[in-house]
C-alpha cells in the first residue's frame, strides 16, 4: 500500500491511493458541511469532495464557511490545526479500539501513518488526559499476560516493557507490584521440569543441563535461581 501525499498545512485522510493536494487558489470550493450523527457539536469538512476531517460548529459559524466557499491558502491555514488534530485523535482512537498500546507505541504509529508532530503530541495529551491511554494499567496488562502464558523472571518482563516504550519508573513499580507474592523458584522450577520432559533421557546430563538452563535464561531467570533449580533435577 502506498502512502498518500501529505497536503502542506493541513491533514489528510488515509487511502489507499495516492492523491493530489487541493489546490489553494480558490479554484476548489467545499462541496459539503455534514453534520456528524456522533458528534452534534461538530462537521465533517468536503472540499472537491475530498473529505478533510471534522470541524466545530463554532468554527464553521465563526469563519461563515458553506457550501460553495472558496478554498484559499488562508482558510486552509486557518483550519489546519483543527483539522490536523481531530485527524490524529480520531485515528488514535481507532488504533487503540482495536488493540491497547503504550503512548510510545500510538505515537510511532500516529508517525508512521503521516500524521503531523504537533498533532500527534495533542492527541496523546488528550488521550492520556482522558485515560484512554495509560502506560501504566497497559504495562500491567502486558506483565499479566506474559505470567499467565509462560512462568518469566523479571529481566525477560523489563525488557517487554522497555520494547513498549514503558518509562523506568513505571517498569519497577509494575514488576514489583506484579512479583511481590510470586515464588520465582517455584516458577523457574515449573518451567524446568516441563523443559526436562521434553529433553529426550538419550542425551547426555551436560546436554540436558545446558538446554534446560538455556531456557531458563530466555526466560529472564537470574542465575542464582536457575542454579537452584537445575541441581534441584538431579541430573548430573
Amino acid at each position: 500500500m502506498s502512502r498518500p501525499t501529505r497536503y502542506p498545512r493541513y491533514p489528510r485522510k488515509d487511502t489507499k491511493k495516492d492523491i493530489e493536494p487541493l489546490a489553494l487558489d480558490g479554484s476548489v470550493s467545499i462541496t459539503s458541511l455534514h453534520p456528524c450523527k456522533d458528534d452534534p457539536a461538530r462537521v465533517t469538512l468536503f472540499v472537491d469532495r475530498r473529505r478533510l476531517g471534522r470541524i466545530l460548529l463554532n468554527t464553521k459559524a465563526d469563519l461563515k464557511l458553506e457550501v460553495g466557499t472558496a478554498w484559499t491558502r488562508d482558510l486552509a491555514a486557518s483550519l489546519a490545526d483543527e483539522l490536523a488534530r481531530g485527524n490524529a485523535y480520531r485515528a488514535g482512537i481507532r488504533i487503540l479500539t482495536k488493540r491497547a498500546k503504550s503512548g510510545k507505541e500510538l505515537r510511532r504509529k500516529l508517525k508512521e501513518y503521516g500524521y503531523e508532530p504537533e498533532a500527534i503530541a495533542w492527541t496523546i495529551e488528550k488521550l492520556t488526559e482522558l485515560q484512554v491511554l495509560d502506560d501504566e494499567n497497559y504495562a500491567r496488562m502486558v506483565v499479566r499476560n506474559q505470567l499467565i502464558r509462560n512462568p518469566a523472571g523479571r529481566r525477560l518482563l523489563e525488557g517487554k516493557l522497555r520494547e513498549k516504550g514503558i518509562e523506568e519508573g513505571i517498569i519497577s513499580m509494575v514488576l514489583d507490584e506484579a512479583l511481590e507474592e510470586r515464588d520465582v523458584v517455584a516458577d523457574a522450577r515449573k518451567l524446568a521440569q516441563s523443559a526436562a520432559r521434553s529433553i529426550s533421557d538419550r542425551h547426555e546430563p551436560e546436554v540436558r543441563i545446558r538446554r534446560i538452563t538455556g531456557r531458563l535464561a530466555r526466560r529472564g531467570f537470574d542465575f542464582d535461581v536457575i542454579q537452584t533449580v537445575v541441581d534441584e533435577l538431579g541430573l548430573k
